[in-house]
């Protein structure tokens, strides 16, 4: 007996439009049991005849025998595609291994209204990633897109198994080409593993939550410890590396190099600057004030900037098309591709600058790294604390108002002193605004 053939798309489309006068069943020779039930008039379903392992009983041995033969449903053509037809028959194939009827599974109400994984993270980036206006919603809408969709999109997410998770995870984690006629870098790798399955993990915790879906495991959880352990970064610039990237920012430009030049002046995470609106800016007190919802600990955070960072910041371009500091459409939306940006043009001017190049690699967090690592030799054993205020890490001790404004005599002292030190210059605050910092508010 010949093997049957695989279906296809386009064999598919044909098939539905042939005129019948009575219903036919076609196999897919990609999963046994799958087959195509073609009806009269154009309509078409998915179904699959499997046996179930146990419902036979057992033999004189106690081994469990496959029961009789099952047909089930899958959904019908073209809502279901061919690629989501094979992945639902392989889960109930699946099941059926295990002693599952799948059948009753499919009939029972945990997945007879349950949304495909792909229709779940829809209502989870409207409800709530974009509800919320979180800075990381773009993170969130490329794994679904990139990784998470093309592998498990069509898949029922009451149906979602741990091991279909995995695919995910080792598929986002090869690194490819992205396609031609797209912007960026390469795609995958471990870092891209990880984000993806923290996702998927968030999606069903939210999900969960909001009663969208019945199941209560979460098909993702800790399934990135089997990915490589993050190592933790510990390049640190010195004073002299620092400055020759200070300078090479300097030649890259607006709005780049502008955003490394006020990351080596704050010590600010990535996105700090990166999202940086026009609003934030007090340009009377020399601050940049970040509300709590739009800050990693949900606390209102204050920065002060040193003249050098004021100087900068009066010469960018004014973003009259949004509200964005740092912007490539001025002002519509927040610069992309900073990790691409220090693999090429930062890389080029650091090497026309000193003919060779450095011998570490470094990331914007080595420089916020390396800001912490110079304030904290600059004030000795009493710097930690002040340092941890620099760089944002509130410890929920003090009221909301000394927690915006506390310090901040302090650590704009001991920025201009690394600022000058960076830049070669000698410049500090105009007198009226250091004299309207130097009363601290009470705790």
């Amino acid at each position: 007996m010949e093997p049957q053939k695989r279906l296809t798309d386009a064999q598919l489309k044909v098939l539905v439009k042939r005129r019948r006068s009575a219903q036919e069943f076609i196999p897919d020779g990609s999963v046994p049991g799958l087959s195509i039930r073609l009806f009269p008039g154009g309509a078409a379903n998915w179904t699959l005849l499997v046996r179930v392992v146990g419902e036979g009983g057992t033999n004189e041995h106690g081994k469990p025998l496959l029961g009789k033969k099952l047909r089930v449903s899958l959904g019908n053509y073209p809502v279901v595609t061919l690629q989501a037809a094979r992945s639902r028959a392989n889960h109930v194939l699946d099941q059926a291994r295990r002693g599952v009827n799948a059948k009753q599974a499919l009939k029972d109400g945990d997945t007879a209204n349950s949304p495909t994984v792909a229709a779940l993270a829809k209502d989870f980036l409207t409800q709530y990633v974009h509800s919320r206006e979180l800075d990381s919603a773009h993170k969130y809408e490329m794994a679904f897109t990139t990784h998470i969709n093309p592998a498990v999109g069509s898949i029922l997410a009451e149906l979602l198994t741990r091991e279909q998770v995995r695919n995910v995870m080792e598929s986002a984690r090869l690194k490819r080409e992205r396609p031609k006629g797209e912007r960026g870098g390469g795609i995958g790798g471990v870092e891209a593993a990880r984000t993806a399955t923290a996702v998927l993990r968030h999606m069903y915790s939210w999900a969960i939550d909001e009663e969208k879906l019945k199941r209560k495991d979460n098909p993702a959880s800790k399934i990135d410890r089997n990915l490589p352990k993050k190592r933790q970064g510990d390049v640190v610039l010195s004073l002299d590396e620092a400055r020759i990237v200070w300078k090479a920012a300097e030649v890259t430009g607006y709005p780049f190099g502008t955003h490394v030049q006020l990351m080596l002046l704050t010590g600010c995470r990535l996105d700090e600057w990166a999202s940086a609106r026009a609003a934030w800016i007090d340009t009377k007190e020399a601050l940049m004030v970040i509300p709590a919802e739009a800050y990693k600990t949900d606390h209102v955070h204050v920065v002060p900037l040193v003249p050098q960072a004021m100087g900068i910041l009066k010469r960018i371009p004014k973003p009259d098309h949004g509200e964005y500091l740092l912007s490539s459409t001025r002002g519509r939306a927040p610069i992309q591709g900073i990790s691409k940006y220090y693999r090429t043009r930062l890389s080029e001017a650091i090497l026309a600058i000193t003919g060779e190049g450095f011998p570490k690699k470094f990331t914007s967090h080595d420089l916020r790294r390396s800001v912490a690592t110079r304030l904290a030799e600059a004030r000795g054993d009493d710097g930690e604390k002040l340092v941890k205020r620099v760089l944002g890490h509130s410890d929920g001790t003090v009221t909301a108002i000394y927690n915006r404004y506390g310090y901040v005599r302090e650590m704009r002292g001991a920025l201009e002193h690394w600022a000058n030190d960076l830049t070669g210059t000698s410049v500090s605050l105009p007198a009226e605004i250091a004299a309207a910092q130097s009363v601290q508010p009470a705790a």
